[in-house]
C-alpha cells in the first residue's frame, strides 16, 4: 500500500510557573533526545536572545525559559517525549500542560490515537479531555492539565489548518520544482508574512516545506504537504493581534483551500476577551461550517471556526 503522509500535526505545549535557568540549552543533547523520542530528527536551529526555534523532520519545536512548545506530524508519537523533558524540567514547576490534536486524515497509520495520548499524558499530568468540533467533520481533541489560572496579560495562539490546498503548489513545495525561480518568489511570499523576522525553512523529497519565523519572544511557523492525495498546510504564530482578518487573508489566499480549521487559543483576560470577536473572522469566497466557543479552568479559551469554499454559481 502506498504510504500516504499524515500532515495534520499534534502539539504538545508546557508553560513553567517560573523561567527556569539553562532550560534552552543543548550542550547535553537534551533536545535531541526529545526529538528523537517523538521519531522526529533536529534539522536545524535559529535563536535569539528571548528563544530558540528548532526545525524538525517532522514540523518543530519552540523553546523560552519559561515554555516549550513541539509540535510534530507524520506517524510521529509526540507523548513520548514527555517523558525526556522530564528529566530536566521540575514537575512542580509546571502551571500548564497541554496536548493539541487534530482528526487525522488517515487514522489507520497512527501508533496511537487520542484516547491513548491522553491516558498517557493523565499518568504524568492529571488533568482533562476534550473535543471541540463536530465528531463527523473537521474538530480538534484537546488534553489540559493545571494548576493555576493564567489571567497574566495576553497570551494568543493563532492557527489556520488548510485542507486541499491549491494542487498548483505541488511544485512550488518540492525538493525539485519545475522553476527554482517561481519557488523563490512564492516562498518569500510567506518569509514576508511578518517581515521583521529571522527565518529558517526546508524543503523535504519529493515534496514538503517547513518554515520558521522568529522575532524576540514571537514566532510563527508553516508547514506544507502537498501531495496530491490529502493535501494540507498549516500557519501557527504567537503575535498577538486585535484583528486577524489581514494576516488570515494573506495565508489563505495564498493556498486557496477547499476548507479550513481557523483556531484561536487565548487567555481570559479582559483584553483578550474584547479582541475575541475580531479575532475570528469570516474570509470572502468561504462561508463558515461551525463556530465552537469552549472555555477551560485553566484560564484558557479555544475558540474553532470552520470555514468551506462557497461555490461559484454559474
Amino acid at each position: 500500500m502506498t504510504h500516504l503522509f499524515e500532515g495534520h500535526e499534534k502539539k504538545l505545549e508546557i508553560i513553567l510557573r517560573k523561567p527556569q535557568e539553562g532550560l534552552r540549552c543543548n550542550l547535553d543533547q537534551r533536545w535531541n533526545r526529545v526529538v528523537r523520542a517523538s521519531g522526529a530528527d533536529i534539522l536545524s536551529k535559529i535563536s535569539n536572545s528571548c528563544m530558540d526555534a528548532w526545525l524538525l523532520s517532522e514540523s518543530g519545536l519552540f523553546v523560552w525559559e519559561n515554555r516549550i512548545r513541539m509540535i510534530t506530524c507524520g506517524r510521529t508519537t509526540l507523548t513520548a517525549s514527555l517523558p525526556e523533558i522530564f528529566r530536566f524540567v521540575d514537575r512542580r514547576n509546571i502551571d500548564f500542560l497541554f496536548y493539541e490534536r487534530k482528526n487525522m486524515m488517515y487514522p489507520h497509520q497512527q501508533p496511537y490515537d487520542f484516547k491513548d495520548d491522553a491516558a498517557f499524558l493523565q499518568f504524568y499530568s492529571p488533568g482533562s479531555r476534550y473535543r471541540i468540533g463536530p465528531a463527523d467533520s473537521d474538530h480538534i481533541h484537546l488534553f489540559h492539565s493545571c494548576r493555576t489560572r493564567n489571567l497574566d496579560g495576553r497570551d494568543s495562539t493563532f492557527q489556520l489548518l488548510m485542507s486541499d490546498i491549491d494542487p498548483r503548489l505541488e511544485n512550488i513545495f518540492s525538493a525539485q520544482p519545475v522553476s527554482s525561480g517561481c519557488q523563490t518568489e512564492k516562498t518569500s511570499i510567506l518569509k514576508q508574512l511578518y517581515p521583521d523576522m529571522v527565518t529558517d525553512s526546508y524543503f523535504f523529497s519529493p515534496f514538503g516545506y517547513s518554515l520558521n519565523a522568529i522575532h524576540n519572544d514571537c514566532y510563527f511557523t508553516v508547514h506544507v504537504t502537498p501531495q496530491p492525495q490529502g493535501s494540507y498546510a498549516s500557519f501557527e504564530t504567537n503575535i498577538m493581534e486585535t484583528d486577524y482578518s489581514s494576516i488570515g487573508r494573506k495565508v489563505i489566499s495564498f493556498f486557496h483551500p477547499k476548507k479550513f480549521s481557523l483556531i484561536l487559543t487565548t487567555n481570559m483576560t479582559p483584553a483578550s476577551l474584547q479582541s475575541r470577536p475580531a479575532a475570528t473572522p469570516l474570509f470572502p469566497g468561504y462561508h463558515i461550517a461551525e463556530k465552537v466557543f469552549c472555555e477551560f479552568g485553566s484560564g484558557f479559551a479555544t475558540t474553532l471556526v470552520n470555514q468551506v469554499k462557497t461555490p461559484v454559481e454559474h
